[in-house]
């Protein structure tokens, strides 16, 4: 069926008149009718008859409109959402993050993102950085936001967002609370560590090496961000954590920084997508509402 003919013949149902849908289609009555009569021929029946100076639809014609009507309402409603998706305004996102943007900057963001598009859908996981990454890379995500740095050559590229600090935090009932001492102090009292892998431990570990100092001595020994922060609260020693982590904490006075003169060890939040690849719009909106406008780009 030609679906041109189709919709003149639709028109022609809707205005009752050829001439007046002739003019909303921008054609000619001539051209109008012409692509009506090619319809009839086609299906070889009447579809309407001249009733006057208007026209009738004939029984075939009637259920011809109505299954014209749904066609073209589906019609409509496939672009609508097409368009939506195109654009960003329906669909889904899906991040994936470590664990310190996602206890606390993605909630307010993706808050602030639902705001402006309510019906895209937005999925929030945690893991590790490698998890994050691997998610991405396997396309369960379509952005990842990792603290720190990230693997070399991963097919993966990505922007600083935020350039957080890695700083010593004791209780403020401490005896270092708000002192300015040497990492080598540090160290040799009862220290709060974190686990194998972790990226806090990592970089605690190299600092050591860098300033020839030995590595903490363990006084505890926990899994987990929050986690080792709660033990500091709870009076025990010195950890080394983001400062955003602890930003209401230090904020309250209920937590203490330690200072090392002279030591200021970055701890950026960064956000990454795949090399090469155009996010799809609901990922591409988030982004450019996160991104400060001189972003570092790196991969």
């Amino acid at each position: 069926m030609n679906l041109h003919a189709l919709r003149v013949f639709a028109e022609v149902a809707s205005t009752g008149s050829v001439t007046r849908a002739a003019g909303n289609l921008l054609l000619s009555q001539p051209a109008a009718t012409a692509q009506l009569r090619n319809l009839e021929q086609e299906l070889g029946m009447k579809l309407v008859a001249s009733k006057g100076r208007s026209i009738q639809l004939t029984p075939a014609g009637e259920r011809l409109a109505a299954r014209a009507r749904q066609l073209f309402s589906l019609e409509y409603d496939m672009e609508r959402e097409m368009n939506a998706l195109k654009i960003g305004l329906e669909g889904s996102l899906r991040i994936c993050a470590t664990d310190l943007p996602g206890r606390t900057v993605l909630p307010g963001w993706i808050v602030r993102f639902k705001q402006q598009y309510p019906k895209v859908h937005v999925q929030l996981t945690r893991g590790s950085s490698r998890t994050a990454m691997e998610r991405l890379l396997d396309h369960s995500a379509d952005i990842a936001l990792i603290c720190g740095e990230g693997p070399k050559d991963s097919g993966l590229e990505y922007i600083t967002l935020l350039e957080d600090e890695l700083i010593f935090i004791v209780h403020r009932d401490h005896p270092l609370a708000g002192a300015a001492t040497t990492l080598q102090e540090l160290t040799t009292t009862a220290f709060i560590l974190r686990e194998e892998g972790s990226y806090t431990r990592r970089k605690l570990f190299s600092l050591c090496d860098a300033y020839e100092v030995p590595k903490p001595r363990t006084g505890i020994c926990i899994e987990g961000m929050q986690e080792t922060i709660e033990a500091v609260k709870s009076g025990y020693g010195v950890s080394f954590v983001p400062s955003l982590a602890v930003s209401r904490e230090l904020k309250s006075g209920e937590l203490a920084e330690v200072r090392v003169p002279g030591m200021r060890v970055k701890h950026p939040i960064r956000l990454y997508t795949r090399i090469g690849e155009e996010p799809l719009a609901p990922a591409a909106n988030f982004i450019a509402m996160i991104a400060p406008p001189l972003s570092q780009v790196g991969s």
